[in-house]
């Protein structure tokens, strides 16, 4: 997200008036950041909406909740998720006493009883797959997990805590700011996500969640990071869970309770793409705009028949290489803009 300017807090403060819609919609620390004095020497306008932004802050009801970890204690500051077992927090910490420096966090709290077990299968996959790319440019696809701790709060609950990263946006968000990408920017999308399952794959990890809520692009460098690990598996056990919102987007091995493999995780990738397209995720129509060569091979991860699609990530990126050097010569950098 980019940061907000003195337009904006005002728009912010006019449109959400009390403290439950404004923090819902910025963090404090972003809003106080945007209208501090002193980086706005002289200036009345920005020293009034600082003054507003505490006063709607201090009229809270209920101070903020706070969640005490191992490491730091973290400030809830606004949901940014909700998913079916766990909530998605902004939040932020103090992590140098002597300054009260604060770093910006993104807590998945478990909701429910079954959440813990599923938050437990993301921290063991991102361990492992963390620990296996080392200092190469695969950690850069997913998430950095600041801690990992249990909570007892009437049940007991895993919290898995994230640095937040500027910039990212989901599918989703990105499908409402371009409801229909042109090929070039999902020539880049589709690279990036048949790299990073590609690396997982060879470590023995499916996703088995590959969704618009759980790919997160970084427009300004055409980065990708896949987040949302709670589902995965290992290849050949079967799905436990799904995600309820996206129940028919899965492919008919998940539906049918058969193992899943690496093309099930290629299968939802696609989908992905004919979403990102303007197109029917559900009945895999593309638009005419795609080109055709593309519309053929997207076609073929999706098929009804697990054994008919591709099964290795990394053999189909360099056959989907060749198929972008055909249809629009060397790689070229196209910006996509999301403010």
């Amino acid at each position: 997200m980019t940061a907000l300017t003195l337009a904006d807090v005002t728009k912010l403060l006019r449109d959400f008036p009390t403290a439950a819609e404004l923090f819902a919609r910025a963090s404090y620390s972003d809003l106080i950041r945007a209208t501090l004095p002193d980086r706005h020497p002289g200036d009345t306008q920005a020293e009034a909406l600082f003054r507003q932004v505490q006063a709607v802050y201090h009229g809270l009801s209920a101070p903020p909740v706070t969640i005490r970890g191992p490491k730091r204690t973290y400030t809830l500051w606004r949901r940014l998720a909700v998913g079916d077992v766990a909530d998605v927090h902004f939040a932020t910490a103090v992590t140098d006493p002597d300054t009260a420096a604060e770093e910006y966090f993104v807590l998945k709290v478990a909701r429910v009883p079954g959440g813990h077990r599923l938050l437990a299968t993301e921290r063991r996959a991102l361990l492992h797959l963390r620990a296996a790319a080392g200092d190469t440019s695969y950690r850069d696809y997913l998430p950095a997990l600041a801690e990992s701790f249990q909570a007892d709060d009437g049940f007991l609950k895993r919290v898995n805590v994230f640095r937040h990263e500027l910039g990212l946006y989901t599918l989703a968000e990105v499908h409402e700011r371009h409801p229909a990408l042109d090929g070039r920017h999902l020539a880049w999308v589709f690279n990036r996500l048949l790299t990073v399952l590609g690396f997982c794959h060879r470590h023995h990890w499916l996703h088995g969640a590959v969704l618009p809520c759980h790919v997160l692009l970084h427009a300004a460098s055409h980065g990708l990071q896949l987040v949302g690990w709670g589902q995965s598996v290992e290849p050949g056990q079967c799905l436990d869970t799904i995600v309820t919102r996206y129940r028919d987007w899965y492919p008919p091995e998940v539906h049918k309770r058969q193992p899943a493999g690496p093309a099930t995780d290629l299968f939802l990738a696609a989908r992905c793409l004919v979403y990102l397209a303007g197109g029917d995720p559900l009945t895999n129509r593309l638009p005419e705009s795609v080109p055709a060569p593309l519309r053929r091979f997207l076609g073929t991860c999706l098929l009804e028949g697990a054994r008919m699609r591709p099964a290795d990530a990394w053999a189909l990126h360099e056959e989907f290489a060749e198929l972008l050097r055909q249809l629009y010569g060397p790689p070229q950098f196209h910006p996509l803009t999301m403010t």
